[in-house]
């Protein structure tokens, strides 16, 4: 199966599952539920502090904003160089850090991100629009994260036999230098 069909299979899957899940909330939701309530409102307590007025909900949008922005970049620019230098199991020598700091800077990334992921974990069960919307902020910045990484790379498109075998053939002459 090519690699593109397998992942418009996921993407489906994931809409059917989306569309289920919505469809079984929605049906059986409890209307004096206070998690699905939008905007500031006596009920909405976010970490203990009541968020009464629009001043106090649009401290917390930006709040909100800033956590998933940081933990975007976070997670798809730096997280990587961490993984990829000390999960690799092919990569035996280190150049860009010394063991010292890869440790550091690991664990100090990781804490920090479970910290952050579990302030969103808290803040996203209060109300379903402050969930939705931390979700859509980290979605856009993922966008422009995503772009700014596959613009570091070359695509080609291989379409005749003879342009895949003849790719194939330069895959094994590197292979047999290296």
């Amino acid at each position: 199966m090519k690699p593109v069909t397998k992942v418009l299979i996921c993407l489906c899957g994931n809409l059917l599952l989306l569309s289920i899940l919505g469809t079984v909330v929605t049906v059986f939701r409890d209307p004096k539920s206070k998690y699905f309530q939008f905007g500031p409102n006596e009920g909405l307590n976010v970490i203990s502090t009541t968020i009464d007025t629009w001043k106090k909900y649009y401290v917390v949008l930006c709040l909100l904003a800033l956590i998933q922005i940081i933990t975007v970049l976070s997670n798809e620019l730096g997280m990587p160089v961490l993984g990829f230098n000390i999960y690799n199991p092919d990569k035996k020598v280190i150049t860009d850090f010394t063991k010292n700091q890869l440790q550091i800077y690991a664990n100090t990334t990781f804490i920090l991100s479970g910290l952050c992921q579990t302030t969103m974990v808290v803040v996203s069960v209060t109300q379903i629009d402050l969930a939705i919307y931390s979700m859509m902020i980290g979605e856009v910045c993922s966008f422009f994260t995503i772009r700014l990484l596959l613009n570091e790379k070359t695509f080609a498109t291989v379409n005749e036999p003879e342009e895949i075998e003849s790719l194939q053939d330069s895959k094994k002459a590197i292979l047999r230098v290296v």
